[in-house]
């Protein structure tokens, strides 16, 4: 194609001969294969196809890394009513080796993340980098429209007036992402704010307190609010 473009350009009295068309095709063939490697650097580097090597390429462009610390729990030897522990039961032998929680080690490990999930993290850093101030506004550059992407729209930021924000996300969230979130900081927030809580509530049946129209309080409620939701701090 590169080649042929210079083809196209010879004058009409030089169109058919075959000297004038080979000279072209030798000073034009080497720059033709430099070409056709430049031309796939849009699609090998675009968040959308990059795989691999790219993909990190590009996490290092916005500041975010596929290995991702402290974001996986520890399973340590245990009771059976903790999902995280390695009971006795039935299969004692086997879990001799498994290790004893350690007060002194952290409770999560390190990750690597494939190159789905850290796209979906490369395009909320990129969204982080560019977003803007404002909690609310028309535009879709907004502090919560970037908590919507983030968190499938089930999460809202709250102003605490103090230079703090609060993260509610809502209890059918998939919060085992919380960890790959707050270790990759891809939750926006205005320079010089920092984020105090996250709380999970559920959507219009969380107790509390009265104050807040979305609670399940006592008064009138409290015959339904016995099978509300606590909101409950995540960190």
């Amino acid at each position: 194609m590169f080649t042929q473009n210079y083809l196209d350009l010879l004058i009409l009295q030089y169109s058919d001969s075959i000297k004038a068309s080979d000279t072209i095709t030798a000073l034009t063939s080497k720059f033709e294969a430099l070409y056709n490697i430049v031309s796939v650097f849009d699609d090998s580097f675009d968040v959308d196809s990059a795989v691999g090597v790219q993909l990190d390429t590009v996490g290092k462009i916005v500041g975010v890394s596929r290995i991702v610390p402290f974001s996986v729990a520890k399973k340590h030897f245990g009771f059976a009513d903790n999902a995280l522990s390695y009971p006795m039961g039935d299969k004692f032998l086997s879990v001799v080796s498994y290790p004893m929680d350690d007060r002194f080690s952290p409770d999560y490990s390190e990750s690597e993340l494939d190159d789905f999930n850290f796209r979906f993290f490369i395009k909320s850093k990129i969204i982080k980098n560019i977003v803007s101030a404002y909690m609310i506004r028309d535009s879709e550059n907004s502090l919560q429209n970037a908590i919507d992407f983030l968190f499938s729209s089930k999460a809202y930021l709250v102003d605490n007036r103090d230079m703090s924000l609060t993260l509610y996300v809502n209890s059918d969230f998939d919060f085992d992402l919380i960890p790959f979130i707050n270790q990759l900081e891809v939750i926006p927030r205005p320079q010089g704010v920092s984020l105090s809580t996250i709380i999970s509530y559920n959507d219009n049946n969380t107790f509390g307190f009265a104050d807040n129209v979305n609670n399940n309080g006592f008064g009138d409620k409290f015959g339904t609010a016995i099978g509300s939701y606590f909101a409950e701090k995540i960190i």
